[in-house]
């Protein structure tokens, strides 16, 4: 599932009731997920908290009625299945190497054409958004805290706020790259 806006403000909303506080709290369940998958050893703990969040988000029209409890104690369920789901796909992904030259030739090529729609869902972007995301991820550890810093004050926005923003045009352009995707045929 790619999360939409509509399905995205619902989970904020069940979150909590202010924007502010929903973002709060969905930058550090986010940020927990990724310490969790982390933990566990798991390639692209981002990617895998994004499922989580993902499948969540899918169930929140269904539970948000009936749920009691806090909210991240659903997330965290939701992420142990994941990480299960993930441990056996890469024992499948592992045995499925055989073919490897062949295989990174075509992922070459996928590559090459994630890029070139990247590129062109970015040229899409208001140069404020474009500015933004090209510097949001910019640097290491030390220097990418410093960077999102230096952003939020240029934006004038709470970092909580900021890292929504990024979330949202990074959503945006997952879903503009996916579309280029599917106009060449892959």
């Amino acid at each position: 599932m790619s999360l939409t806006q509509e399905s995205f403000d619902q989970l904020l909303t069940w979150l909590h009731s202010d924007p502010e506080e929903a973002g709060k709290k969905y930058v550090k369940i986010r940020s927990d997920l990724i310490k969790r998958f982390e933990a566990q050893h798991r390639p692209q703990p981002e990617r895998l908290a994004d499922i989580t969040i993902d499948r969540v988000a899918k169930k929140v029209p269904e539970i948000r009625d009936t749920y009691v409890g806090n909210p991240e104690r659903y997330f965290h369920r939701v992420a142990y299945y994941v990480l299960l789901e993930s441990m056996t796909k890469n024992v499948d992904e592992s045995e499925l190497d055989v073919n490897l030259p062949v295989a990174a030739l075509e992922e070459d090529k996928e590559l090459e054409a994630v890029f070139n729609c990247l590129e062109k869902c970015m040229e899409s972007l208001s140069p404020q958004k474009e500015y933004l995301i090209r510097n949001y991820y910019v640097g290491d550890k030390g220097r990418k805290i410093q960077q999102r810093k230096e952003l939020a004050v240029r934006f004038n926005l709470e970092l909580s706020a900021l890292r929504v923003q990024a979330l949202r045009i990074r959503r945006d352009l997952k879903g503009c790259i996916g579309d280029c995707m599917r106009a060449l045929g892959r």
